[in-house]
């Protein structure tokens, strides 16, 4: 059976909220999307925590809204975040790898990369 096209949206504000804000956001559009594939949605879980966790590490002397859209339709799951954090300077090429073991840092897009179909960025002055 096709997905129906449905979009769910989420205000994300750190502080006080974290990561785990838009898990609970994930869990509630799950608990009515029952039709998308636990694999996709583990996916979505992942790109999602990585994408947060990365403007709240990014920006840890202010506060940042981010703002969640996810799109379900019938050929595709889109996920878009717009966020006040600061300007990301050096996003890694879509050819990234992933870090060595041992690093502490660059697994987040990387990962994000992998499980992705398109990574797109763009800063419009105000917004990521």
């Amino acid at each position: 059976m096709p997905l129906s096209l449905t979009d769910y949206t989420a205000v994300i504000r750190s502080p006080p909220d974290t990561v785990d804000d838009a898990h609970d956001f994930l869990m509630s559009v799950w608990v009515e999307r029952t039709d998308v594939a636990a694999a996709d949605r583990n996916a979505l879980e992942t790109v999602l925590s990585e994408l947060v966790t990365n403007v709240i590490q990014s920006n840890p002397d202010r506060q940042i809204q981010c703002e969640v859209t996810l799109l379900v339709g019938p050929e595709a799951l889109h996920l878009e975040t717009a966020d006040t954090g600061a300007q990301v300077k050096n996003l890694p090429p879509a050819s990234v790898e992933m870090p060595e073991d041992t690093s502490e840092h660059g697994r987040g897009l990387a990962l994000i990369r992998l499980m992705t179909d398109t990574l797109t960025y763009h800063h419009d002055g105000a917004h990521n």
